[in-house]
């Protein structure tokens, strides 16, 4: 145990500044002459750090408040006045310090989030991942009980503005869904700062290629680099979903049987799906098949990639530019999907038909696509008898009413 000198002193800059320094491997401590327990402890190197000290539980508690002179006396009794005024309420500020100190950050529980949900019941926890890093950033460092509800739904609005609202809500979803498991596996006992925040109102998307857009729509895709070009051909022919596109393998794929067979590994929904291909994406199949077999190494994807994946990950730049040139205002790739749906409904596919070619697992989902569709059908059916009843009308004849004359008043 180190030699103690202990004095009391009022504490003012200038009296700390010229605090005399031990002799090597000593302290000295000084108290402060206005009580509270505020004392200073000054080492041989120079370091001095104010400290206070109280009776907790039945134990004596010291608790570090910081380093003079980046801690000026002022704000080392206020301090220490709010400490003590924590221990007689019962509260033990050294105690909440320690599990503090103890306690997960946030990028720490995306982790176990990740390995221990996500890896296990999503195909596209890398994609999770991602969006997790992009949208809390620079909060992965940050201690899980310093993130509060106002940060969060300020973050939220944020996003809104930045990335829409679509978005937002989805990333205020997903640090819920963190911060609730981390309550439910033990390792965060505090409150979710993500629960009481209202979500922007979300509409359901209807865009669909219209029957006036497919010249323009064509005309471009044929002048564009030919992945691409055949990528969005097959997207928009087998109605399958982006990833799944970008991800084809040739071993899923049967050119003699005609068939593009999607696992229940890589679906959404954890359905197998069997696409019985057209001509037209036959065509495209052949000619990359062949392209392939001519490769130094031939790749097993359909679509190669330079990235860890193998394959094409990302079209994002090329669909932009593609759109912009072929005037087709707010269509996203996955338009195309529902766009299939529509003109399947509009050549009069019933719902399980469309059902099964989106390989949709909840029924209410094509009936939504079906709906819109149907629209075309119904306007065209009343419109029919529409004309029927005018028709029937003026082939009767019709005595018109004589009004009867009356007298107007100014």
């Amino acid at each position: 145990m180190s030699k103690q000198a202990s004095n009391q002193i009022n504490f003012t800059k200038g009296n700390l500044e010229s605090l005399p320094l031990p002799a090597a491997r000593e302290r000295f401590y000084f108290y402060d002459t206005k009580g509270n327990g505020l004392h200073i402890v000054v080492t041989s190197q120079g370091q001095k750090s104010f400290y206070i000290r109280r009776r907790v539980n039945g134990k004596n508690e010291k608790h570090c408040l910081g380093s003079f002179p980046d801690l000026s006396v002022e704000q080392a009794r206020d301090k220490a006045a709010r400490f003590a005024g924590a221990v007689a309420f019962g509260d033990n500020p050294s105690e909440q310090r320690r599990m503090l100190r103890g306690e997960l950050t946030l990028g720490e529980l995306f982790q176990e989030y990740l390995q221990r949900h996500l890896k296990k019941s999503r195909k596209t926890w890398a994609e999770y991942e991602k969006q997790f890093n992009r949208y809390f950033d620079e909060w992965l460092g940050r201690k899980l009980s310093t993130i509060t509800q106002q940060d969060v739904e300020r973050r939220h609005g944020e996003l809104a503005r930045e990335r829409g609202t679509y978005a937002a809500n989805r990333a205020l979803q997903l640090i819920r869904a963190v911060y609730n498991k981390g309550v439910v596996w033990r390792l965060y006992p505090g409150p979710n700062p993500g629960t009481g925040i209202t979500m922007f109102e979300e509409r359901a998307r209807e865009r669909v290629l219209q029957s006036d857009e497919f010249e323009r729509f064509f005309t471009t895709l044929d002048k564009e680099e030919e992945d691409f070009r055949d990528f969005v051909m097959l997207t928009l022919l087998t109605g399958a979903r982006k990833s799944n596109v970008l991800a084809m393998s040739w071993d899923d794929v049967s050119l003699k049987r005609g068939t593009w067979t999607i696992p229940a590994e890589k679906a959404k929904n954890s359905r197998m799906q069997v696409i019985v291909l057209t001509e037209p994406e036959l065509d495209i199949l052949h000619r990359r098949a062949d392209v392939n077999r001519h490769r130094s190494k031939p790749s097993k994807f359909v679509f190669p990639g330079t990235g860890d994946t193998g394959h094409l990950t990302d079209i994002k730049r090329s669909w932009t530019s593609f759109s912009i040139r072929a005037c087709l205002e707010d269509l996203h790739i996955h338009d195309l999907r529902r766009s299939l749906a529509s003109w399947m409904a509009n050549t009069g596919a019933n719902v399980s038909v469309i059902r099964s070619a989106l390989n949709h697992k909840d029924v209410k989902t094509t009936l939504t696509v079906y709906a819109r569709a149907n629209q075309h059908a119904e306007l065209a059916a009343r419109q029919l008898a529409h004309k029927t009843m005018l028709e029937l009308g003026k082939s009767q004849s019709v005595v018109p009413l004589k009004r009867k004359a009356r007298d107007t008043e100014f």
